[in-house]
């Protein structure tokens, strides 16, 4: 897949802008705090509506503007030239594929895949429990529709439970919400084990290209609750209602789980250096590309912010030699790439949300 051009309207900064990006290699230069992350927060909407640095939709609209606008064309395996129209309204989102509304977001979810390579991905690894489900569930949400009703099903199952909770309802009445809860919660932990398994033989591989020292990658899905069987859930539930009742928060589930990262035998947080925690999630992102070709036979495309900040210029050699040639990389950066690469990107120059070039 390919972004041919995009047109943005209320975005964050940018008030409008119709920007070209038919070319394998796109390079957004300019100062901080001019668009350049915005335009690719833009882009990365393309894959499930759902920008990478916010979870509220009235963040990203624009000054005085009721909606924000997107208008992706693109080149497709698959579906050929293809319009995706996206809009962002505070109440909701709207999406149009070749001018046909989609009734569902499910229905839209990962058919137009990016990944995200960011400077602030290295939360992954130092970061909350929460960054590493957010991103985790942000990719396999792209490769499995199912997996993604699951996790909307249960996180909005979730709120109206710890709401009962709050409210001091019987048992009664939490029970019989509870039955609900027990299935999505099954699909979301069997999908994740099978889904970061398999990711995990590439990123491994991948790993061991960038790092310097044959470095070992690992990771480990680490459950709050073994969830095995339809019912286990329900048991887990009933056996803390009343702890949860009292901190007015369920404390076992699918929203607590983590996934802990280490690199030769040792947790990436508390030994990797900042280089090294960046090849890990460099590496983790390239996985999830390699992974999309494998299974659905096309790639997505990359959107590097300011991917390879801290990256001493071996591993940047590294990162690069690993890339496929055809796939396409819209990447961000206050500094032009090096001379010696510089011939292979169309640069755009990016000034109070204008793009030129």
């Amino acid at each position: 897949m390919q972004f041919k051009r995009i047109s943005v309207r209320n975005y964050r900064n940018i008030e409008f802008n119709r920007l070209e990006l038919g070319s394998p290699r796109v390079f957004l230069h300019g100062p901080n705090g001019q668009g350049k992350t915005n335009m690719l927060e833009a882009l990365g909407l393309a894959t499930a509506l759902r920008p990478f640095r916010t979870h509220e939709n009235r963040v990203v609209i624009g000054p005085a503007a009721l909606y924000s606008e997107i208008v992706y064309d693109l080149d497709h395996e698959d579906l050929g030239e293809t319009q995706v129209r996206a809009r962002i309204k505070k109440s909701g989102k709207e999406v149009w594929i070749d001018g046909e509304p989609t009734k569902r977001l499910s229905d839209f979810v990962g058919k137009f895949p990016t990944v995200i390579l960011s400077s602030n991905d290295l939360q992954l690894t130092r970061g909350t429990p929460g960054n590493r489900r957010r991103f985790f569930d942000a990719f396999i949400c792209g490769v499995d529709r199912n997996y993604f009703r699951a996790l909307q099903t249960f996180q909005k199952l979730l709120q109206e439970r710890n709401a009962l909770l709050k409210q001091n309802e019987s048992d009664a009445v939490v029970s019989a919400f509870e039955s609900q809860m027990d299935e999505p919660a099954l699909k979301i932990c069997r999908v994740r084990t099978e889904i970061l398994d398999s990711l995990m033989e590439y990123a491994v591989g991948v790993h061991r290209e960038i790092s310097l020292d044959g470095e070992t990658l690992a990771l480990e899905y680490s459950r709050s609750a073994e969830l095995e069987d339809e019912g286990d859930y329900l048991k887990l539930l009933e056996k803390n209602r009343k702890r949860d009742g009292y901190l007015q928060s369920t404390g076992k589930g699918p929203h607590r789980d983590d996934f802990s990262i280490s690199l030769n035998g040792m947790s990436a947080d508390d030994f990797a250096s900042e280089g090294q925690q960046r090849s890990i999630t460099l590496s983790l992102s390239l996985a999830i590309i390699e992974f999309w070709q494998s299974r659905f036979g096309f790639r997505p495309v990359a959107l590097a912010d300011d991917a390879l900040g801290e990256l001493d210029q071996q591993r940047r050699d590294r990162f690069w030699s690993v890339l496929d040639k055809d796939l396409q990389i819209i990447a961000t950066g206050t500094q032009l790439p090096s001379p010696g690469e510089k011939d292979d990107w169309r640069i755009v120059e990016v000034s109070k949300g204008n793009f030129t070039g």
